[in-house]
């Protein structure tokens, strides 16, 4: 970014700033009581990105997950802060809410109405505690921003873009460990809809099927190393959920989308089901945190005619190779095999073909290597005490243990025949996998 531009943008930096603060033992605590009610979590490769870190202090580090959970914020947050590592996270500025107090509205609504009496002495908005927790904001559209001196500031969409640039840089000149969530899911019906990209949906995932990784912030990355002449390294990171929190919620919240309810009230809903899920004392499932080798940017070809084009290109490939990586890594959990062995409509299976087509599917992931790294893929979760893969039987009830012993089962069994009750939800299962059964691309 020339540096005019940079010094425009610069006083706009606190209309997305984080304002990271350490928090208190009560708080961690809190969090820790939380995760562990919910999940066994399993983190793989962080060990080494503390000691890469240690070893390369001078650097900016950048984090690139996949994205399934409103919860991911969460689990990385206090993951990165229990292993003492500083990282500062992107956050949609829809999620930044100045309107919505945590003691007066937050807390009282959703877990218990006693909490109203802190609200005499305690205020903080939605916004602060996200901001205060490393978050910064990211625009997505043009917005008009009411500034405490009552003036407004207007971004368009050519602000929005130069800002979140100069504000890359930043965080890059600073030596910063900061992570964005680059997953899209696209639609695109014409020629039309992909100029306007009116049909991309940014950030979190609702059919667990994740298109690729968009090249946009993989070009900040390396827009700001080239600019600011430090080394960038990026780390993909997988995260992968046995059961996902809100998976039963997706359907409402694109009904709300859908019927044009505010977005304070969709944030609400969808943050009330996810703590509330949280709080439930239920049978916890598995978590996986999976962290990959960092790898750096190489700025050296990035130079003379023609830059923009280089470093688009570079993005383009960074993106796909990083998307590549962080697919590879996904674990497979008994749960992916079940609802994969299922048709496209989910119709009921008996009980003997329902064996068999999981039988193919074992044998299918057991000699399986993916990607062009040809890696074996991680079986953690689907094998047994002699570390082979389940059985049919076995993954069976596993899925049972976690889809179909709640109020509202995902899938049972009838008479002779096995069903799924939520076809919307066993998607998202059968898409968290669906990569490894789909023929190589050539």
């Amino acid at each position: 970014m020339k540096k005019p531009l940079y010094d425009k943008m610069k006083p706009l930096f606190p209309l997305m700033a984080h304002d990271y603060r350490e928090i208190g033992p009560t708080e961690e605590l809190i969090y820790r009581l939380a995760l562990g009610n919910t999940f066994n979590t399993r983190v793989v490769g962080l060990e080494s990105i503390k000691r890469f870190r240690r070893e390369n202090p001078n650097c900016a580090i950048t984090f690139k997950p996949n994205h399934l959970s409103e919860a991911d914020f969460i689990v990385l947050g206090v993951i990165f802060r229990r292993n003492g590592l500083r990282v500062l996270m992107e956050g949609g500025n829809n999620l930044f809410i100045d309107e919505i107090d945590l003691f007066r509205d937050v807390f009282p609504t959703l877990i218990h109405p006693e909490f109203k009496n802190l609200a005499e002495a305690h205020q903080l908005t939605i916004a602060q505690y996200l901001s205060q927790r490393g978050a910064f904001k990211v625009f997505r559209n043009p917005v008009t921003l009411k500034q405490p001196d009552g003036t407004e500031i207007k971004l368009g969409r050519k602000e929005i873009l130069s800002l979140s640039r100069a504000y890359r840089q930043h965080l890059v000149e600073s030596n910063e460990m900061y992570l964005t969530f680059p997953g899209f899911s696209a639609i695109r019906s014409s020629l039309l809809d992909l100029l306007k990209m009116d049909a991309i949906k940014t950030g979190r995932t609702y059919n667990g099927k994740i298109d690729g990784f968009h090249h946009l912030p993989f070009q900040m990355d390396i827009e700001a190393a080239v600019d600011a002449g430090v080394d960038v390294y990026i780390v993909p990171v997988n995260l992968a959920y046995e059961r996902v929190l809100e998976d039963e919620n997706f359907q409402e919240l694109t009904r709300m989308h859908d019927a044009g309810v505010s977005q304070e009230k969709i944030y609400i809903h969808d943050m009330g089901f996810i703590i509330r899920r949280f709080c439930e004392d239920k049978r916890k499932v598995h978590l996986s945190l999976k962290f990959g080798e960092p790898r750096k940017i190489d700025a050296r070809p990035l130079r003379g005619d023609v830059l923009g084009t280089k470093i688009k290109f570079a993005a383009h490939t960074s993106a796909k190779e990083t998307f590549e990586r962080v697919m590879g890594m996904q674990p497979v959990f008994p749960a992916n095999i079940f609802f994969s062995a299922f048709d496209e409509q989910f119709s009921r299976v008996p009980t003997r073909v329902m064996r068999e087509k999981i039988d193919d599917l074992r044998d299918h992931l057991r000699h399986l290597v993916w990607g062009k790294q040809r890696r074996r893929i991680d079986l953690h979760y689907a094998l047994g005490y002699n570390l082979q893969i389940m059985s049919a039987d076995e993954i069976i009830n596993r899925t049972f243990e976690v889809f179909a012993a709640l109020e509202r089962p995902i899938t049972s069994i009838d008479g002779d025949m096995f069903v799924v009750h939520n076809h919307d939800v066993a998607m998202q299962y059968r898409n968290h996998v669906a990569h490894f059964f789909e023929p190589p691309k050539k």
